[in-house]
């Protein structure tokens, strides 16, 4: 226990005591003994602690625009959306002194429970080789998201020539206690996710999850990550034979056709989901306005595409004096927060571009036809097509922003992998109460700052610039 609380206090990354509670419990209630194999499968259980990532990335990408004077002042008054504005402004300070970033500690609450996992489950009794390489791969899978959502969010865009000097994250591996908390690598931390997922894929993992248990790392889940994990790298030909191992294992589409007058099915009946990923604490839950769309994406939409029908709503649904644009709100159809976690949308788009890149744009088209064929209308879909294979990956990165638009951070890791590519760069520009913003490829501010009061605790973690 004080091992644990020191941990949690040093890092600054996790004071969330729920956790500990859990530990202890499981490991001494009823006939339950500390060193059996099924204490860590009840540790893994514990999906409140493990079904989380990093929602607050969303809001500073081009995606987003607080278009609405009313919707402006009412979120610059607040404390409360304070952290959401200052994102939306690419400021250098985030939280204020003493103020939490709960999506960090979340994370880093998970990181202690999988590392237990992982570091211990090997040695414990009462189990089989086979049961406990499967429980550690599904640790490895928590682990190996943690810590590209968490290197993606506060590190530098992966870049070969330089990760190995890029600043990263702290990179806890194991549950231990250190008074000198530093970030590692980029690439330190791409080591461990690229260790971690091909050590899980040959682990013994249930081919697929689904229904009550698709917060459960599945084969099909640590292909998935495996292929966003190569294609951050921008190494395409991984990133594709990885999408394709996960997609054969797990290729179904919902279409959406039968959802405009039914009920959209939740996480556990969406057969898209690969695995869930809770979009941070669920904030955007109760403030859907906070994610209006901005023009550029809302334009790129046909008006008859059940993703615009059905996923976004006019503002003023939202508030009478909200008079301009469209919000995100898939998640006034299920209830939940959004998922950040890998789908089979999310594989389709990864090998279609990568198949662009490669040469084959006709092939590229093709799967992502499959894919649009299912978020039209039967009687009102057209197929898309490309002069050639520049512009199918134009089409191919157009359709991933509107599939993938308004969760899990990825336009805005798309925005920094691509601004490494001169013909991608954007520059963006955000208007907020009257002032205007500018975010250039490249910015440092691409790279989230840390909350000030961590360096309270860990005074030699480097902040971002």
């Amino acid at each position: 226990m004080k091992k644990f609380l020191k941990y949690i206090a040093i890092a600054g990354f996790g004071a969330i005591v729920l956790s500990c509670d859990n530990y202890v419990d499981i490991k001494t209630e009823g006939k339950l003994i500390p060193e059996e194999t099924s204490n860590y499968r009840y540790l893994l259980n514990n999906t409140y602690t493990l079904d989380k990532s990093y929602g607050n990335v969303d809001i500073p990408s081009d995606d987003i625009s607080f278009q609405n004077e009313a919707q402006t002042t009412a979120l610059a008054a607040s404390d409360y959306y304070r952290p959401f504005t200052n994102l939306y402004k690419w400021s250098d300070v985030v939280y204020f002194d003493g103020e939490t970033d709960y999506d960090m500690n979340s994370l880093y609450n998970a990181l202690y429970n999988v590392n237990i996992v992982i570091n211990e489950v090997m040695k414990s009794t009462n189990g089989t080789a086979a049961e406990k390489a499967a429980i550690k791969g599904e640790a490895e899978v928590h682990r190996a998201f943690i810590f590209l959502t968490l290197v993606n969010t506060f590190g530098k865009a992966y870049d070969a020539n330089t990760s190995a000097t890029d600043p990263g994250i702290v990179l806890f591996t194991t549950p231990t206690v250190s008074d000198d908390i530093k970030r590692s690598s980029v690439k330190d931390a791409y080591d461990v996710i690229l260790g971690d997922l091909n050590d899980a894929v040959n682990s013994g993992l249930k081919p697929v999850n689904s229904g009550n248990n698709v917060a459960f790392p599945s084969r099909a889940a640590a292909y998935a990550l495996l292929a966003r994990t190569y294609l951050y790298m921008r190494n395409y030909p991984l990133a594709l034979e990885n999408a394709e191992k996960s997609l054969a294992l797990q290729s179904t589409l919902n279409n959406l056709e039968d959802y405009e007058f039914a009920a959209y099915p939740s996480r556990k009946l969406d057969r898209e989901l690969i695995l869930s990923k809770w979009n941070g604490y669920g904030t955007y839950s109760y403030a859907p306005q906070i994610l209006s769309l901005s023009n550029e994406l809302i334009n790129s939409f046909d008006t008859n595409d059940l993703r615009y029908v059905l996923f976004t709503q006019p503002s003023s649904n939202f508030n009478s004096e909200y008079t301009i644009g469209r919000t995100y709100a898939k998640e006034g159809l299920t209830g939940e927060s959004r998922n950040a976690g890998p789908t089979v949308p999310e594989m389709m788009l990864i090998k279609a571009e990568c198949l662009a890149r490669a040469g084959s744009g006709n092939l590229a088209m093709a799967e992502i036809n499959k894919l649009r064929e299912k978020r039209f209308r039967a009687g009102q879909y057209v197929a898309m097509t490309a002069t050639d294979n520049k512009d199918a990956l134009i089409k191919v990165l157009a359709e991933r922003r509107r599939e993938l638009m308004g969760s899990g951070g990825f336009r805005w890791f798309d925005l920094k992998r691509l601004n490494k590519e001169p013909e991608f760069a954007k520059t963006i520009t955000h208007v907020f109460a009257g002032q205007t913003f500018t975010l250039a490829p490249n910015s440092d501010r691409y790279q989230m700052p840390f909350a000030p009061i961590y360096f309270e605790y860990a005074p030699n973690l480097q902040q971002n610039p």
